[in-house]
C-alpha cells in the first residue's frame, strides 16, 4: 500500500474513520478513508466509491488519488484534503451569510447535474458531506452510498434521516427527486442555522413530520429571507417529488435568478437586537429596542459620515407588539437584500 503517515483524526461514520495523513512519497496531506473489512458487507463492491469517485471527475466533487487495502484487509481512499473542512465543520449549525448559503448549494447542484447525468444518484447530501476549499468552492463528497441507476429508475433507501425525502418514506426508494430534497433541506439549514429545526428526537415523530411537509416547517423562515428564495428551497423540500424542480440545472438556474445585495448580520447588547449590513459604502443598521411590556421600537438609520447616522423614517416604526415587530422585520429586511423583495 502506499506509504501514508497519519497525523490526525478527522471524523468517523457508519462505515469508518477518516485520517488526516502525509503521503510520504509525494510529500502532500491527503485525507484518507479507512473502512474496516468488518464493515463491507458486500465484497464485490469493496472499490466502489473510489471508482464512483473516479468516474466522476469534476470540480465541485471531492477528488480520489488512490485507494487500496492494508495488510489487514482495510480498504483505503485517499482524497483531496481541505484544511476547512465541512461546512458542518465551519459554520457548526449557525446559519450562514445569504450569499455564501447560495453559492454553496449552487456549487452542489452543479456536482449533482453532473453526477445525475451519469445515472449516479448520491442519497446522503446534508452540510457535513459538503467540503469547503481556501477559495470557498464547495465540493461534494462521501459517495459511499452513491448508487448508479438506469434513468427514471430508483434505489434502495439510505441517507441522513432528516434529509430523507417523503417518498422514500413512504415507497422505500431513492431517485434524482431525493436527492434535490436533499439539498433544499441543506439549503433550508444553511440559510437559518440548525436552530430553525423542530425540536424532535424520536424517529417515528419525525418521519411523521418529513410525510406531512413539517420537516422543516416552511414558513419558518429568518426575517431576512427574501420571498423569492423562500419560494425556490421550499420548492425543493415540495412533499410531492413531482412539485420539485424537475433537475438540478433548474435549481441552480433559480438560484442564479436572484441578486443578492447585501448579507444582514445580527448582533444582541443587552436587551437590544440590531441587525447591520454593508451595501456598498454605506452601512444599515435595524434596531429593535423594547420600550415596555412586549412593546418594541424599530429603529433603521444609515451611517452619513464618521459617527453620523441618519434615520430612514419609512422604515422605523414606533410602540409595536411582538407581532407586528416581527412582521415589520420581514418588511424591512428582505428589500435590501433581494431587488426590493
Amino acid at each position: 500500500m502506499a506509504d501514508y503517515e497519519r497525523l490526525a483524526r478527522l471524523g468517523a461514520g457508519n462505515f469508518g474513520e477518516v485520517w488526516l495523513v502525509l503521503d510520504r512519497a509525494l510529500d502532500v496531506q491527503r485525507a484518507v478513508k479507512y473502512i474496516p473489512k468488518s464493515r463491507i458487507h458486500d465484497p464485490t463492491g469493496f472499490y466502489k466509491e473510489p471508482q464512483t469517485l473516479m468516474a466522476l471527475r469534476h470540480d465541485n466533487i471531492v477528488g480520489v488519488g488512490d485507494a487500496g487495502k492494508t495488510d489487514e484487509g482495510t480498504l483505503y481512499i485517499a482524497m483531496e484534503y481541505f484544511t476547512r473542512g465541512s461546512v458542518e465543520d465551519v459554520y457548526k449549525g449557525a446559519p450562514v451569510p445569504l450569499s455564501t448559503a447560495i453559492s454553496i448549494i449552487r456549487d452542489i447542484c452543479w456536482a449533482l447535474e453532473y453526477a445525475h447525468q451519469s445515472d449516479i444518484i448520491h442519497r446522503d447530501i446534508k452540510p457535513a458531506n459538503i467540503l469547503l476549499t481556501k477559495e470557498s468552492v464547495a465540493k461534494l463528497s462521501d459517495f459511499g452510498l452513491a448508487a448508479k441507476v438506469p434513468k427514471g429508475a430508483t434505489a434502495s433507501p439510505y441517507g441522513y434521516l432528516t434529509h430523507v425525502a417523503p417518498e422514500v418514506l413512504r415507497t422505500g426508494r431513492t431517485s434524482k427527486a431525493s436527492d434535490l430534497y436533499a439539498l433544499g433541506v441543506t439549503a433550508y439549514r444553511l440559510i437559518n442555522g440548525d436552530g430553525f429545526l423542530p425540536e424532535v428526537t424520536e424517529h417515528d415523530e419525525i418521519q411523521n413530520l418529513i410525510l406531512s411537509g413539517n420537516y422543516p416547517t416552511r414558513d419558518h423562515y429568518r426575517p431576512y429571507v427574501p420571498g423569492q428564495l423562500k419560494k425556490i428551497v421550499n420548492r425543493c423540500m415540495a412533499v410531492d417529488a413531482a412539485s420539485r424542480y424537475e433537475s438540478a440545472a433548474a435549481f441552480r438556474k433559480a438560484l442564479e435568478s436572484l441578486e443578492i445585495h447585501c448579507d444582514w448580520k445580527l448582533r444582541r447588547k443587552r436587551r437590544v437586537v440590531s441587525y447591520f449590513t454593508q451595501i456598498r459604502s454605506s452601512t444599515l443598521l435595524v434596531r429593535i429596542t423594547p420600550v415596555g411590556q412586549d412593546r418594541f421600537n424599530v429603529t433603521t438609520t444609515k451611517k452619513v459620515g464618521e459617527g453620523a447616522h441618519r434615520t430612514i423614517h419609512a422604515d422605523s416604526a414606533e410602540n409595536l407588539t411582538l407581532t407586528q415587530m416581527k412582521k415589520r422585520l420581514r418588511q424591512i429586511l428582505p428589500r435590501y437584500v433581494c431587488k426590493g423583495k
